[in-house]
């Protein structure tokens, strides 16, 4: 009995060390907004009162393009195109389209917004720095995670990384993004 309870005791024990604080995982999620911000500001070379202007909406902008694009993933996610019956498939098209109509409502509402911040020039040069912050940031992240080794589950020669698990696996692979079609 007492070997018994001294083994539920060290289990309970390394799974308390095993998982990380919530203070340390609020630690690494500022430490990972400051990367990014300080990112936007290097490659847009925003001033800090350009900086403290930008980011409130920029952020606004970010949230609005993750709601826009919510109802299309949680619709479409996971489904195959080759699984699709041809009405499907045109309903996939018209909402396909129909998102990508309101994103480009939303860029210029938002880059409106940002031009007297950050000038006309910046505000076009803004698609290409989200993709290379985001880039940026999951590199960082497998950093911090241990798994940013070459051929180690997050390298190129690893399992990890976008899509590794889909080809054969259980969901299948995830269906092209609406402008790949």
């Amino acid at each position: 009995m007492r070997h018994i309870i001294f083994l539920s005791f060290l289990i309970g024990l390394g799974s308390v060390y095993a998982q990380p604080s919530d203070s340390a995982r609020k630690a690494k999620m500022e430490a990972m907004k400051k990367v990014r911000r300080d990112l936007f500001v290097q490659k847009l070379s925003l001033s800090e009162d350009q900086a403290q202007k930008f980011f409130p909406i920029m952020n606004e902008f970010e949230q609005k393009q993750r709601e826009l694009k919510k109802p299309f993933r949680d619709k479409w996610g996971g489904k195959k195109p080759e699984d699709l019956t041809d009405a499907e498939a045109e309903t996939y098209l018209n909402d396909a389209h129909k998102m990508r109509e309101d994103e480009l409502k939303l860029a210029k509402t938002y880059g409106d917004k940002l031009k007297p911040i950050i000038g006309a020039k910046k505000v076009l040069m803004l698609k290409r720095v989200q993709r290379e912050v985001q880039m940026e940031m999951v590199r960082k992240f497998r950093e911090m995670r241990g798994k940013g080794d070459p051929g180690g589950p997050g390298g190129p020669g690893g399992r990890g990384g976008r899509g590794a698990h889909r080809p054969g696996g259980k969901h299948g692979p995830s269906p092209p993004p609406p402008d790949d079609y």
